[in-house]
């Protein structure tokens, strides 16, 4: 044998590490945490050892022997359980495979459910690398999750983290082995080295074994199904697991889950459940990612809620934008908690639809943060940072948030102010409830009903749900919508009906409804529908087909969809023929009202209800007016509905003096599938040559507000508003609120009569946004507000601590105090536990006893109810 060859077998024999030495390819990280157990992961270049040395210190003290298994080709994935630990106790530890040493990683252990312990957790999704973003993951993680909880609680990952949640999606290809490394766990990394996570898999995971290998989750599903669908407890949450991928959309799943949620209806120490999966229901900015399985996933969370009186989320992903809604007759939360890296889905680049439930959705990248407060008010508040777009970056900037408690007050049951009792246009009036009245929050949605029976609202004419904002395309829809009145259109003329409204406040707790208020409508001043067939009762006649196709169809004729009323309905593009694109249209005469029209106070009401199969193709209506000579004088916007549900759209639109002829126009665009699933029914082209304003509550009130305005002048916020007439009218008064809702009286300014302006001076505004409204009361009590003011306000106040570092007191002092209110402050250890609980602060300068305090770094932190005003260090050294 040559000496070389000997020599490098000597070597081998001796000393094996140095020739195939190990390496640590995925980091530590931590699965399944229990109370007084945790498992701890990783990844290496070669070698079995897999050894876990732990402790409650940095000296680590114990060692703990797990398995392993083949990752990919030479590579080992390691499995520790640790076990007989304490409950929400600090451990340090690190991980060996050979000469593969990590650095020394902390935990915590979960809380006992009886210690009623609080604490935060972060969802997030679709962290799947985008090539154009190749790095947007680490930025979320990084300058995004582990930024945030430095910024805002010093930086202990473990003392203000419980776990993080990911409903799928976790790489590109979970078949390709390198870019679990690349893509997910080396830009996680430390974060999951001091905080479990708890995924689900998304369509890009494939069902690969590489994710089952690298993740284990709660051995409680359904058997076979373990790691597909799972629950586990923290604290007073349950968070469930599913797995809304094509094989298993099974009742298997659903029957499993029904299980669960009926065992914790009954568990005493459970508050609230948490689910997550990946495909949406409804998906405000990619309808083609909806799924109806998760329809029904949802369905058995809202009766779950409504059964058991516990809120719940479910958390998902798929679309690659942030969106956050709310069921309408359910505590139930349903929340979009991408993008953590994958392309943006953008408004206007898929299809996409303005569903009632959804409240905000934004095109960009961003995080979850939640946190759950357990004890004897237990709720939960849901914050969205966001981190921008391709294009515009933002640092963790609060986009969205929500409380939401378990025991929370309803709002007080509204009035029914107008109509009672009075007969009323047909054509338009405005329903007018009493103020939002909540001992807790604010407004949140508002609603409505009216039917012809007031003993019996099961099967309304309108049933209208409005929330208190609606982000829909960069726009909020609702913006000035106050939510204690609705406008209704085209009733029956000389006809009875009857109507009543609900409040719910932004907890999700609804009001009692109104009393009924019944109420008549007189004549009508719109003429006949001056289309023909308007419902494709007479297949498609009188109509003129401008490219594709139109069809009259019967329900469910070419698999497509139950008419709005009557036999039929129209498709335009269509089922039985196929055409991408088709648009067809019908004129009408309007010459029979030509003088009306001339004397320019004429209008035209157009509209109908559309509808597709499932969210994606385009139905889209406008109409045109046209003088004597064919002379195009007005066009209308494209006016649309991308929802299987069949929706009214209703205008009226002002007709320009010398139109003579009106066209209505459809269109249907198909945007996935065979089919063009553009669907139409009951439209309609009517005169109204006599137009006036809505019947309302506002023309009982002898004031017409033309302005209210206000800004921040020195440390004060000066309002302005100005009347046009005020006939009998008594006074007004300023209400305020720091949130948008509770308002107090501030002031009262007596009418001065005929046109005039006013002012008022706030001197003590709260610093940032204030909100302000007029209550415009009348000589006989009858009264009514203005839109809601917002003024931002700049106040600045000086804090200090002296001395600092203390040695056994130390002094809290404010100047600038009274322009706070509800401030209090707290002393916290670096582990995030109060060493001081919070102490009502009522002067402007407080003394602080740290002589129980033992020697170290402290945070000492101020607080304006909630709200975090000051932090600093405090050094104690005795």
């Amino acid at each position: 044998m040559p000496k070389l060859i000997k020599k490098i077998l000597f070597a081998l024999v001796l000393f094996p590490s140095v020739i195939f030495s190990q390496t640590l390819i995925v980091q530590p990280y931590l699965q399944d945490a229990e109370t007084t157990s945790i498992k701890i992961m990783w990844e290496t270049s070669s070698g079995s050892e897999s050894t876990v040395e732990w402790g409650t210190t940095n000296a680590l003290g114990n060692s703990t022997s797990g398995i392993s298994f083949t990752g990919s080709g030479a590579s080992v994935i390691h499995n520790v359980s640790l076990t007989g630990l304490s409950p929400n106790t600090r451990y340090f530890y690190r991980v060996i495979t050979g000469t593969a040493i990590s650095t020394i990683f902390d935990f915590i252990t979960p809380p006992l459910q009886s210690d009623e312990a609080s604490f935060n957790l972060i969802a997030m999704s679709d962290m799947q690398r985008d090539g154009s973003q190749p790095n947007k993951y680490f930025e979320i993680v990084h300058d995004g999750v582990i930024d945030y909880i430095s910024d805002e609680f010093g930086g202990d990952l473990p003392a203000n983290l419980g776990f993080v949640m990911i409903p799928g999606d976790l790489v590109v290809n979970g078949l390709t082995y390198n870019q679990w490394e690349d893509h997910f766990f080396d830009p996680s990394h430390p974060l999951f080295a001091h905080v479990p996570v708890y995924p689900v898999p998304g369509n890009h995971e494939n069902n690969s074994t590489f994710f089952f290998s690298y993740f284990d989750l709660p051995q409680n599903g359904s058997p076979g199904y373990e790691e597909h669908w799972w629950y586990k407890d923290y604290s007073n949450l349950r968070i469930i697991g599913l797995d809304s991928n094509g094989p298993y959309r099974i009742a298997e799943q659903t029957t499993w889950l029904e299980n669960v949620l009926q065992s914790t209806c009954s568990d005493p120490d459970i508050d609230f459940v948490f689910a997550q999966l990946h495909h949406p229901h409804k998906s405000e900015l990619w309808t083609p990612g909806e799924t109806n399985y998760t329809g029904d996933i949802v369905t058995l969370l809202e009766d779950f809620t409504n059964t058991c009186g516990k809120p719940s989320i479910h958390f998902f992903g798929h679309t690659h934008g942030y969106s956050r809604g709310q069921s309408r007759d359910h505590q139930h939360l349903m929340v979009n908690v991408a993008t953590a890296g994958g392309a943006i889905d953008y408004w206007g680049a898929f299809p996409q639809a303005d569903y009632e439930e959804f409240t905000n959705s934004q095109d960009d990248y961003g995080f979850v943060f939640v946190e759950v407060e357990a004890g004897a008010d237990p709720k939960f508040t849901l914050k969205r940072y966001t981190r921008g777009d391709a294009f515009t970056t933002l640092d963790n900037e609060l986009q969205d948030s929500i409380t939401v408690k378990r025991n929370g007050a309803s709002p007080n049951q509204p009035l029914t102010l107008f109509p009672i009792n009075q007969t009323v246009s047909p054509d338009c009036i405005r329903l007018k409830g009493s103020p939002f009245v909540d001992t807790e929050d604010g407004h949140q949605a508002t609603h409505w009903q009216l039917s012809t029976n007031c003993a019996d609202f099961s099967n309304p004419i309108l049933d209208s749900w409005k929330q208190h904002e609606n982000w829909y395309f960069e726009n909020d829809l609702q913006a000035g919508d106050d939510l204690t009145d609705e406008e209704v259109t085209n009733l029956q003329p000389n006809s009875s009906y009857c109507w009543r409204v609900r409040y719910r406040d932004k907890s999700l707790k609804w009001s009692n409804w109104s009393a009924p208020a019944p109420f008549a409508t007189g004549n009508s001043g719109l003429s006949a529908n001056l289309l023909q067939n308007e419902g494709a009762e007479s297949g498609t006649g009188n109509w003129t087909v401008v490219t594709g196709f139109l069809e009259s169809l019967q329900a469910l004729e070419c698999a497509g969809v139950n008419p709005h009323s009557g036999n039929r309905y129209f498709a335009v593009g269509a089922l039985c023929n196929e055409a991408a694109f088709a648009e067809c249209y019908q004129n009408v005469d309007l010459s029979s009202f030509a003088t009306e029209i001339d004397l320019g106070n004429a209008q035209i009401n157009f509209g109908g209800y559309l509808s597709n199969y499932s969210g994606s193709d385009l139905p889209e209506l406008n109409i045109e007016l046209f003088d004597g000579s064919g002379n195009s004088l007005f066009q209308s916007p494209n006016y649309s509905n991308q929802t299987s549900s069949w929706v009214l759209t209703d205008i009226n639109q002002l007709i320009p003096i010398g139109a003579r002829t009106a066209r209505m126009t459809l269109t249907g665009t198909r945007n996935a599938g065979l089919d063009n699933d553009s669907y139409f029914d009951d439209l309609f082209i009517r005169m109204n040559t006599n137009p006036s304003a809505c019947d309302t509550l506002q023309t009982l009130l002898p004031i017409e507000l033309i302005a209210f305005y206000g800004k921040n002048i020195n440390k004060t916020n000066l309002l302005e508003w100005e009347t046009a007439s005020e006939i009998n009218f008594a006074r007004f008064e300023l209400e305020s609120s720091p949130d948008g809702s509770g308002f107090q009286k501030i002031g009262t300014i007596p009418a001065l009569g005929l046109t005039n302006k006013y002012s008022f001076i706030d001197k003590n505004p709260v610093p940032g946004y204030n909100y302000y409204r007029l209550k415009m009361v009348d000589q006989d009590a009858t009264f009514q507000y203005s839109k809601i003011l917002a003024v931002f306000t700049k106040v600045e106040s000086q804090i200090s601590v002296f001395p600092n570092p203390a040695n056994y007191a130390t002094t809290l002092s404010i100047e600038g105090n009274q322009y706070y209110d509800n401030l209090s402050y707290s002393v916290i250890n670096t582990f995030g536990q109060a060493e001081i609980e919070k102490m009502p602060l009522t002067a402007s300068s407080a003394e602080i006893n740290t002589q129980r305090l033992s020697n170290g770094v402290y945070f000492l932190v101020v607080q304006n109810n909630a709200q975090t005003v000051y932090s600093t260090r405090l050094v104690i050294n005795h």
